[in-house]
C-alpha cells in the first residue's frame, strides 16, 4: 500500500512538472486566441511599416530616376559621387557637433 502511495505521489510531482512547462510557454494571446479574440496593435504598429514601405518606393523610384535620366554614364557617376561626398561631409558634421553625453559633463575629479 506504501507502494503504490509513492509511486502514485512521484507520478503526480511528474504530471505537475510537466504542466508547468506548459504553463511557461503559455501566453496571454494564446489564451485570447482561445475565446476568439486579439490585443489591440498600437499606432507604431500600424504605421512603421507603412513609412518603411513608402521610403523604400521613393528610394527605389529615386534610383530609377537617375538610371533613366538622359546623361551620360560619367555625367551620372559624378554627380552620385559628389552627392554621396555631400552626404557624408553631413553627416560627419552631424556627428562632430552633436553635445557631449551627461555623464561625460557631470563626472567628478577624482
Amino acid at each position: 500500500m506504501n507502494i503504490s502511495k509513492t509511486l502514485w505521489t512521484i507520478g503526480s510531482l511528474i504530471g505537475a512538472q510537466q504542466a508547468v512547462k506548459v504553463a511557461r510557454k503559455f501566453e496571454i494571446d494564446d489564451l485570447l486566441g482561445v475565446v476568439g479574440l486579439q490585443r489591440r496593435r498600437s499606432v507604431a504598429q500600424l504605421i512603421l511599416p507603412a513609412i518603411g514601405l513608402v521610403s523604400l518606393g521613393a528610394a527605389v523610384g529615386a534610383g530609377a530616376a537617375l538610371l533613366m535620366a538622359p546623361s551620360s554614364g560619367a555625367d551620372l557617376r559624378q554627380r552620385l559621387s559628389e552627392r554621396v561626398d555631400k552626404l557624408t561631409d553631413r553627416l560627419n558634421e552631424m556627428q562632430n557637433h552633436q553635445p557631449a553625453s551627461p555623464a561625460a559633463t557631470h563626472a567628478s575629479p577624482s
